[in-house]
């Protein structure tokens, strides 16, 4: 364990997470004990229909069994039915099957019907009409109690079916809640022996994405794999140290342009407190001689490179490039900046900032003796500062 935070952050892995698992198992089997309570009060309401369904055929056939009174099978009749009605009733809101729910209202219609058909049963027998009364009772009569019983299966089946899809998804949670457990020994040794992050090398400038930043020209961290081809800047260099003259350098810095992928590469030059655009690549003559000048104080990537000595970045938006701009030194001073708007966020990148400082230090030679610009009016300067 490195850091204090490593070891709260396990502290409270190794007290929470049983602690969690233990309320979250409690709760599964709050909700398999439910499920199956459910399921029980479901077969009790069966249970009790199916009697009720089976004590209503019985008393009907009561109705024309010789030497019997008619009046004690009718109130019985009736109690069961109503008995039934009750039951239906009771049982809807258990019910966590659709399929259940169209079953017990067929079953409930089937009630209806059965009273249809005993109304016609007794009107029968108050006409003397014995044997028409038994047809309906043995034919119509047993046809609906039958049909009623099937539905009752339909109610049990569709129950039970639910009941079984419940259970199985709590035994899916309670075994991902054993998974979890098992995983937290891996989760604390992770964070025991994890590897150390290399320490940053002093003076390096860490980059956050999206935001400038500013480092000396000999403080680069090196990448994995370089997004810049350091022979072609090795060539580059080698060709800025031969010029003699201003016309070789406009070919040079479209070299230097492929090279950094930048859509427009700037030479600024010093003169007093002021910095002023002499050369440039990637923009029309027009728009160059409308450059600057830049005031030592102004608040900009260039001049920010040119007061503190230190390659400056600024990441672009989302149809803007970015900005690199990496300061030129003479013995004494920061004699000018080289400045490049960079395409796809490459500004940020470690190489790109390496070869550019090295592109800018060796520039620095070429240019060192050229004569210094002649100074603006300060109330121009400011006026026109970028």
């Amino acid at each position: 364990m490195q850091t204090r935070s490593v070891r709260i952050t396990v502290l409270t892995l190794l007290l929470a997470a049983p602690l969690a698992a233990a309320l979250f198992l409690w709760t599964i089997d709050r909700r398999a004990a439910d499920a199956v309570a459910a399921s029980n009060t479901v077969i009790a309401h069966v249970d009790r229909m199916r009697d009720a369904i089976t004590a209503t055929g019985a008393a009907q056939q009561g109705y024309v069994a010789p030497g019997q009174l008619d009046e004690p099978w009718f109130e019985r009749t009736d109690a069961h039915v109503q008995a039934l009605r009750g039951e239906v009733k009771g049982l809807r809101p258990r019910l966590r099957s659709t399929e259940a729910v169209g079953a017990l209202d067929a079953l409930a219609q089937s009630v209806d019907a059965l009273q249809e058909v005993d109304a016609r049963t007794r009107e029968n027998l108050t006409l003397g009409q014995d044997l028409m009364a038994a047809d309906v009772i043995f034919s119509d009569g047993r046809n609906i109690l039958d049909g009623m019983v099937a539905r009752l299966r339909d109610v049990q089946r569709a129950e039970r079916t639910a009941t079984e899809t419940a259970l199985r998804d709590v035994a899916r949670a309670r075994w991902a809640a054993v998974g979890v457990l098992m995983l937290l020994p891996v989760t604390v040794a992770g964070l025991l022996f994890r590897v150390p992050r290399a320490p940053a090398v002093s003076g390096v400038p860490q980059v956050p994405p999206g935001a400038g930043t500013q480092g000396t020209p000999d403080a680069f961290a090196t990448s994995g794999s370089l997004s810049v081809d350091l022979a072609a800047a090795a060539a580059l260099c080698t060709e800025l140290s031969r010029v003699t003259q201003t016309a070789a350098l406009p070919p040079l810095f479209a070299r230097a342009a492929d090279l950094l992928h930048a859509s427009g590469v700037t030479l600024w030059m010093s003169a007093a407190e002021q910095l002023f655009a002499v050369l440039g690549h990637g923009y029309p003559a027009e728009r160059l001689a409308r450059f600057g000048p830049i005031a030592r104080s102004a608040d900009n990537v260039v001049a920010t490179a040119w007061r503190t000595g230190r390659i400056t970045a600024i990441a672009g938006e989302s149809n803007t490039p970015g900005a690199l701009a990496a300061p030129m030194f003479a013995p004494a001073s920061c004699i000018g900046v080289l400045a490049l708007e960079i395409r796809d966020g490459r500004e940020q990148d470690p190489a790109v900032q390496a070869v550019a400082a090295m592109v800018a230090a060796q520039l620095a030679t070429a240019v060192a003796a050229w004569p210094a610009a002649s100074d603006a009016p300060a109330s121009e300067a400011e006026a026109r500062t970028a």
